[in-house]
């Protein structure tokens, strides 16, 4: 009997509904099967951050139910092909990189492309920024059909899951000082020019102010809770822990200090 018991039990847990989109059941069990499936890299990605797993789980449902609703792709074809038909046609095709666009950023970024010329560089230049609006484009295109959408999360489940998350920001910002978070990586070229930066203020500021510095590549979930889009990025918290600036791309030494002040260092 107990046995029974136990097997009901487990059955029911996996049954658990961890969210609904549009009515669509996204339970614990077909959660569990889906991270089963995708590649070791993400496997280790989200291995700490099942939160995130159901929200991208979410946004796929979501774009499927859009290209059905668009007629788009055929009944026997990958979901995976009709998403990515669907991405193409309503976001992709639609994004352009001016002359203007490109020949900025290469100004802005000449110390980094070892004395390439524009012409040489052009086409990596295209790529790189045609690659990053398509991120900002599909991340906008999934929070408007979240707008339209009917959509239930499990609050219980996710207040649970996001306990075991080991976050130093939200440890660091109880001792009411102002905060410096800075994300990056170590095969990224500003970031790497942040590095010393931050270890000078780590120092200078001792008791003053928290200065933190995360690998987003060792802490993917966490960067994913605070929606680091791209590295380096600088968040700046006051004593309240409140949020008041943000910033991507290399910054200034003095230009840090001005924002900590802002957030009331003393």
């Amino acid at each position: 009997m107990k046995f029974i018991l136990l097997i009901l039990s487990i059955s029911f847990v996996q049954a658990e509904i961890l969210a609904t989109v549009n009515g669509h059941k996204i339970t614990l069990n077909a959660l569990n099967n889906q991270l089963s499936r995708v590649s070791d890299e993400v496997k280790k990605a989200y291995e700490n951050d099942l939160p995130g797993f159901l929200e991208e789980m979410i946004n796929q449902e979501l774009l499927y139910q859009k290209a059905k609703a668009l007629k788009i792709g055929e009944a026997n074809q990958d979901r995976d092909i009709i998403i990515k038909k669907l991405l193409d046609r309503e976001v992709i095709s639609k994004i352009k990189i001016t002359e203007t666009e490109m020949k900025n950023f290469y100004n802005e970024h000449k110390s980094e492309l070892k004395g390439a010329k524009y012409n040489e560089a052009k086409y990596q230049i295209q790529k790189f920024l045609k690659n990053q609006k398509a991120k900002d484009a599909i991340t906008e295109y999934i929070e408007k059909l979240k707008k339209e959408a009917k959509i239930t999360r499990n609050k219980k489940w996710l207040n649970a899951e996001k306990k075991k998350l080991k976050d130093p920001v939200k440890k660091a910002i109880k001792n009411g000082l102002p905060t410096v978070v800075d994300f990056g990586a170590n095969n990224c070229i500003p970031c790497n020019k942040m590095k010393p930066i931050i270890k000078e203020l780590k120092g200078e500021y001792k008791g003053k102010a928290n200065v933190i510095l995360i690998d987003v590549r060792e802490n993917q979930a966490l960067a994913r809770n605070y929606r680091i889009m791209l590295i380096p990025t600088q968040i700046f918290f006051n004593k309240k822990g409140k949020e008041l600036h943000r910033h991507i791309g290399f910054f200034p030494k003095d230009s840090i200090i001005v924002h900590l002040k802002d957030c009331g260092l003393e």
